[in-house]
């Protein structure tokens, strides 16, 4: 495989002569003026659909420097520049990684003193007066045996991220001076600024990629998440063997980071070179049986070695629990008992060439939802419990607090079964605040399909399975398995550590044929991007999409190779996010587009009388004009104005048509590519519809087959 196929080797930007002439033959007007006289230029590149805006008469590339760093791996650099954007700057992420640094050292130092160093046989005695912490302390004392292993195996680890802190100071300068020299972006600026924004300055930089000159967001996405899009793969196809290999336990599935870290570290190292890029031996078929062999061997390996370092990451994942938490449970209790999506759940909510901030977002819009649905199951049961035992330990609470307002001296002196009133009313507080997080509100309503429908708008997650259903306690209870408390997280957490050998030794070998297979057959070689997983390429629909959801019409192949419409909804949400992306080929978007005008211009439309004309849309039921509020309404209830809908998928010129006809002035106006939280909740509102729809035509066709 060629380098430029590869998408790997990137011309080198140095201040060489020779360089410099090759740099000016092919790229005559990459450090020219760009301006004409006193007019301002303006272009427009069809390949990628970003309009280049010259600022103060000069390119944003003006004065950009002909030499700049190095770029030989153009994935490492897109995801530093990411990483840069994300991190919110030079500072905030030098101290962000200095005080991780100085935290995890101090957990250790601070834990090593508690326990060798603390004489708790004076610390805790009646004598009087009490000891001095001088004679509380002894530093002469020695160190055990195995706290003496854990020292030096955590010493290892620090020292090598003390290494990985100064080379990242490095890195992050340079990428400091890309933002501030090239992109025209400041410290500032990139507090607030979108990364849609970037994307649209980095396409403009001269020479950045020679294999293809006019990257576009799909382009960098493609880089950025080369690796991850398969691991979005393997979970939306179930082809991992994630269970516990113990009796009771096989049903279990779950992902935590341990797991996830050593999944990765198997996967990645054994797979991909050193550039990020797939190995060509992955792509041979008659390879296949022996890279399985070797994966298998692989996961045991870091399986077995996984056994030998657990005892050490299970001491400090727990001291470091503690310290952490410890505050929170005595401050905040009711805190660990809210619920938070298990990283099982967000792989499967993720998205392909979703970036983690866009994903994050529509995670933190859905929590609110998510807990008015779990709250529209009460249990009375527990909520009457939860309500006694509030009202009796807070009565006793209330007693000690104004007892304690009469006299500051009962409350630090006086003895109840050997403890003063201060220690109880600390018990008793933690008490009452969890048993009145348990009470149900009287003035709730219950509206579980109303708070489904809004916490699917945002997570993009709703099987088969559940729909019509979500009112029942089964999709309730399927849904808690995603939707867990914290609490539970941090114990599996800390325990996963004690079963991921186990997983990796037993269970993952299993699945090791089946991961190269996928790697195998998912592998496509794109055009100044390199070998990626065709899921993410988003143009051959007819093949990999699901004539159920608008993406195969006239195709023999009505088998769809991911699950819940994964990529039919990856399309949609990477086009909301980036409305620049350029779709005019797209038969996925192009469908929805047609289904939109049909939906806003015939609400009762039933398939008659255009059926010749639009028969890839298929057989709609009556869409009602209704808001999700609607409880009615709820199967179906969103009406999208086309004028919306129109300004996502960039066919604003349907819209401005429209309202010339109408010759209203006060007909709403959009540009293509404005894009806010609104707009994209009624993109996801109608391609559910959509999905409705075509879900309700394949229902009706087998009844009418029967």
């Amino acid at each position: 495989m060629s380098h430029e196929d590869r998408g790997g080797d990137y011309y080198p930007m140095v201040d060489d002569p020779e360089d410099r002439n090759f740099i000016h033959a092919k790229y005559p007007n990459s450090t020219g003026d760009m301006s004409s006289g006193n007019h301002t230029i303006s272009t427009f590149d069809d390949n990628h659909g970003i309009e280049m805006l010259r600022d103060d008469e000069q390119s944003l590339l003006h004065e950009s420097p002909v030499s700049i760093p190095a770029i030989h791996n153009l994935d490492s650099f897109l995801t530093d520049v990411y990483n840069y954007f994300r991190g919110k700057g030079f500072m905030c992420i030098f101290f962000n990684d200095l005080f991780e640094l100085i935290s995890s050292l101090f957990v250790v130092l601070f834990f090593t003193f508690l326990v060798c160093f603390v004489d708790y046989s004076k610390l805790f005695s009646e004598q009087m007066p009490p000891p001095t912490l001088r004679e509380s302390v002894n530093f002469s004392a020695s160190i055990p045996i195995w706290l003496m292993v854990f020292l030096v195996i955590f010493s290892l680890y620090w020292l090598s991220k003390l290494f990985s802190f100064f080379s990242g100071i490095k890195t992050n300068w340079e990428i400091s001076s890309f933002f501030h020299n090239t992109l025209k972006i400041n410290e500032d600026d990139i507090q607030t600024i979108e990364w849609r924004e970037v994307v649209s300055r980095i396409v403009l930089v001269p020479r950045l990629c020679l294999v293809k000159e006019n990257m576009n967001a799909l382009d960098i996405a493609n880089r950025i998440m080369r690796k991850e899009n398969y691991i979005i793969g393997l979970i939306n196809q179930k082809i991992l063997n994630l269970s516990i290999p113990f009796p009771f336990l096989r049903n279990l599935t779950f992902i935590t980071k341990t797991l996830e870290w050593s999944l990765m570290y198997s996967l990645f190292n054994y797979i991909f070179d050193e550039n990020g890029i797939i190995k060509n031996e992955f792509l041979d078929p008659n390879q296949r049986k022996r890279l399985s062999r070797g994966l298998s061997r692989r996961f045991m390996t870091v399986g077995i070695l996984g056994l030998f370092t657990t005892p050490f990451i299970f001491f400090f994942l727990l001291i470091n629990f503690f310290f952490e938490y410890a505050e929170e449970l005595k401050n905040r209790p009711g805190s660990l008992f809210s619920r938070e999506w298990s990283p099982l759940a967000r792989w499967e909510f993720r998205e392909l060439n979703e970036l983690p901030h866009y994903f994050q977002n529509r995670l933190n819009l859905s929590y609110s939802h998510a807990n008015r649905y779990v709250e529209s199951f009460p249990s009375q049961m527990l909520s009457t419990i939860a309500k006694f035992i509030s009202f009796l330990f807070g009565s006793v609470l209330a007693v000690f607090i104004v007892m304690g307002i009469v006299s500051d001296h009962f409350i630090m002196n006086y003895q109840i079964f050997d403890r003063t009133p201060i220690w109880y009313i600390g018990i008793l507080g933690t008490i009452v605040a969890i048993t009145r997080s348990l009470i149900v509100d009287e003035n709730q309503v219950f509206q579980p399909a109303k708070h489904m429908a809004r916490t699917v708008q945002n997570t993009h997650y709703l099987p088969m399975s559940w729909v019509g259903k979500t009112h029942t306690h089964k999709v309730r209870d399927e849904f808690l398995v995603l939707f867990e408390f914290r609490i539970v997280d941090f114990v599996r957490d800390i325990f996963s550590v004690l079963f991921t050998p186990f997983i990796l030794i037993f269970s993952l070998p299993k699945s090791s044929q089946a991961i190269i297979d996928f790697f195998g057959n998912n592998t496509i070689v794109l055009e100044g991007v390199g070998p990626i997983c065709q899921l993410g390429d988003f143009s051959n629909i007819r093949k990999l999409g699901d004539n159920s959801f608008g993406s195969l019409n006239h195709s023999k192949n009505k088998i769809s190779t991911t699950n819940n419409a994964k990529l039919e909804k990856s399309i949609i949400n990477f086009k909301c996010f980036n409305p620049e992306w350029n779709t005019d080929d797209n038969e996925l978007i192009q469908n929805l587009n047609e289904f939109s005008k049909i939906k806003n211009n015939n609400n009762h439309y039933n398939g008659g009388n255009n059926n010749n004309n639009n028969n890839h849309i298929g057989n709609h039921s009556p869409l009602p004009a209704t808001s999700v509020d609607d409880f009615q309404f709820i199967s179906d209830s969103h009406y999208i104005p086309h004028e919306v809908i129109d300004a996502v998928l960039g066919t604003n010129r349907y819209a401005q048509q429209q309202a010339n006809n109408n010759n209203n002035n006060n007909a709403p106006r959009f540009k293509t590519g404005r894009v806010d939280q609104n707009i994209l909740n009624a993109v996801n509102d109608l391609h559910q519809s959509f999905y409705e729809s075509q879900y309700r035509q394949k229902n009706d066709n087998f009844v009418n087959s029967i």
